[in-house]
């Protein structure tokens, strides 16, 4: 047992979900930020990027697969959640350290060479990740009260949106001075560091009803399958289930200036690197400060109200940017040579910078409130699997707005769509604002109070 358990105290366990999140985020802003840049400088399709970030992120939508094995197999020498997320963090590491040597390349002819290679290793990276996340929620749910959920998940939010800076914008502005190749260990340091803290530094409580992993995997088998009749009974059988998966197979407000589009727009107006990683740290700044907010508003306000109005809020900055790109001609993003665009009109680039930081302000307003909506609704008793499957849903919307975005952005010649930019935000707006029909059917409190 650890000599000083993080686990022990509300403000110790606010540390490690904290650190825990931090580290979640590490890899997904280098993942999201750093390589699609770095793709986008090699002269990738929006939908090849787009599909490239859905297929990495896909394995979230997957974890309620992961929640039995989670739940139900361990060893019991070892604290029931923590030995899966220290073990995923592992290969998490040598997922990534996998990556970085198969890195693709620009061939002779201009192609991108060893793209799918890359691709499947940083899958496997996503796999590894989402069973993590799978055991930290678990841990977070059987760890934190009631009245500490909001706050704490404002805190984790936000430290995961630090951790998406850290490994996004930090690697952008090491790869000036190391190379992108030097720059990219940052992120497996930093997690192998985390990862040492866990290990020494927290002694999980033991669990009634664990399951010794010398039960065997046929008893696991078999609570898996009485986990998985439960789990179907609470989706499928109640109002709070069926509006909760509802609700979660839908994105909450705009997601352009965050996803697919935002990756490829920002160096097509002509930034650089150096400008592309300042914004994108304000913005996650902004988000995690926001998320902090948002978790405690919710506390007081109820969790409806906070994310039906910081959701729709969205809309806002993504409409006026529709209307500032029609206005001023900006349908297509211009072709680059050797990864350079033209250097958009400098109204534009500082429009389009500062609707983006008050959409992360309300993008991180929401996140605060989100998951603490799914923990109230989850039951303790299966968290790893209802809770997870929730989770899951909302990384499947993700992941999907990735892919039809990259898609929608590309031209007809390339293999997409062919829609424009305005046009593209403005069916972003569209489908953004569909959950508000949903949300105001959902009291996710069990006391009445949402």
């Amino acid at each position: 047992m650890a000599a000083t358990n993080l686990l022990a105290t509300p403000r110790g366990r606010l540390a490690i979900f904290v650190l825990l999140y931090l580290g979640e985020g590490l890899p997904q802003g280098f993942a999201v930020s750093a390589v699609a840049l770095e793709f986008k400088r090699m002269g990738m399709e929006a939908e090849a990027i787009g599909a490239f970030l859905a297929a990495i992120l896909l394995p979230w939508a997957w974890k309620w697969l992961l929640g039995p094995l989670v739940d139900n197999l361990h060893l019991e020498r070892f604290g029931r959640r923590t030995q899966w997320i220290v073990a995923m963090q592992a290969l998490v590491i040598v997922a990534l350290l996998g990556a970085m040597a198969v890195f693709p390349r620009v061939g002779a002819d201009g192609t991108i060479e060893g793209l799918a290679l890359f691709t499947a290793v940083m899958t496997a990276y996503g796999l590894f990740s989402a069973c993590q996340d799978v055991a930290i929620d678990a841990l977070a749910v059987g760890s934190l009260s009631e009245n500490e959920r909001g706050r704490a998940n404002g805190f984790m939010f936000g430290a995961a949106q630090l951790g998406i800076a850290i490994g996004g914008s930090g690697v952008i502005y090491l790869k000036g001075v190391l190379g992108f190749e030097t720059a990219s260990l940052l992120v497996p340091a930093l997690l192998l560091a985390i990862m040492t803290t866990m290990v020494k530094l927290t002694a999980e409580r033991a669990l009634a009803g664990a399951t010794a992993a010398a039960s065997g995997l046929a008893s696991a088998g078999a609570e898996i399958a009485d986990y998985a009749r439960t789990v179907a009974r609470v989706f499928f059988t109640t109002r709070r289930g069926q509006l909760g998966f509802l609700l979660a197979l839908l994105p909450l407000g705009a997601r352009s200036l965050s996803s697919t589009v935002s990756v490829n727009i920002t160096p097509t107006l002509g930034m650089t690197d150096d400008e592309i990683a300042t914004w994108n740290l304000v913005g996650s700044v902004v988000f995690a400060v926001a998320c902090v907010g948002g978790g405690m508003l919710s506390d007081r306000w109820g969790r409806r109200l906070t994310l039906g109005v910081f959701s729709a809020a969205t809309v806002l900055p993504t409409l006026y940017l529709a209307w500032r790109f029609w206005a001023a001609g900006w349908l297509v993003p211009p072709d680059g040579v050797d990864g350079v665009f033209p250097r958009a009109p400098e109204g534009l680039i500082l429009e389009w910078n500062l609707a983006g930081t008050v959409f992360a302000l309300f993008l991180g307003l929401m996140y605060g409130v989100q998951s603490a909506l799914y923990m109230d609704i989850a039951d303790p008793r299966i968290a790893a699997t209802q809770f997870t499957a929730s989770m899951a849903l909302l990384n499947l919307v993700t992941s999907y707005t990735y892919w039809w975005q990259g898609q929608a952005l590309t031209t007809a010649a390339a293999g997409g769509w062919g829609f424009t930019l305005p046009q593209v935000l403005l069916i972003d707006c569209a489908f953004g604002l569909v959950f508000l029909a949903v949300l105001p059917f959902l009291n996710p409190q069990r006391n009445g109070k949402g």
